[in-house]
């Protein structure tokens, strides 16, 4: 194997070729990183954390600072989720549900019984998410309200499936998101 060569100045406008030696690097400004580790390498570059951390895996954060991968995806009997080194979390889920829509408010909406749609299947933190809710199936003209019970940073809430007309029971096909901050 060669020894790469390269020009160093020798005095007045001349140069010479000498070896590659421990220590001596390649500017940036000549296409080179400037450095003789990685890490001095990356900074000279302007590399952030970010070019060393996995790309897919456990995100974590040490007192705000992201700490762990950048993407961590997951499921559980709960659903599904996907955290981001900023905190961002989103989780997502579809629930069946086969109820009636029978019980009157005494006027001319009909509700089922309360519909609860379980824990999150991973836990928000700060303040709760927002989230959005379908459902479909059991025939058009079902909508869901919000009952007594909230959702909370661990919990999507209860709520019922309501119509302007009475319903047998069906099959009900709940489709949920929840979007906040997972620190």
């Amino acid at each position: 194997m060669t020894t790469p060569l390269k020009a160093v100045a020798a005095g007045g406008n001349s140069a010479e070729l000498r070896e590659w030696v421990a220590g001596d690097f390649l500017p940036v400004s000549l296409g080179g990183t400037g450095g003789t580790t990685a890490a001095a390498a990356r900074s000279n570059l302007g590399l952030g954390s970010a070019a060393v951390a996995a790309i897919v895996g456990t995100v974590s954060q040490s007192g705000g600072v992201p700490t762990g991968a950048i993407i961590q995806r997951g499921s559980n009997a709960n659903g599904e989720f996907v955290r981001f080194a900023d905190g961002t979390q989103i989780c997502w889920k579809t629930q069946t549900v086969n109820t009636a829509i029978s019980n009157s408010d005494g006027g001319s909406v009909l509700y089922s019984p309360a519909v609860d749609l379980g824990t999150y299947p991973a836990a928000f933190s700060g303040t709760a998410p927002s989230t959005t809710l379908s459902v479909s199936g059991g025939g058009a003209g079902a909508f869901l309200t919000s009952s007594s019970i909230s959702q909370t940073l661990t919990s999507w809430g209860s709520y019922y499936l309501t119509s302007g007309a009475s319903r047998t029971a069906a099959n009900y096909y709940i489709s949920c998101v929840a979007i906040g901050r997972w620190f």
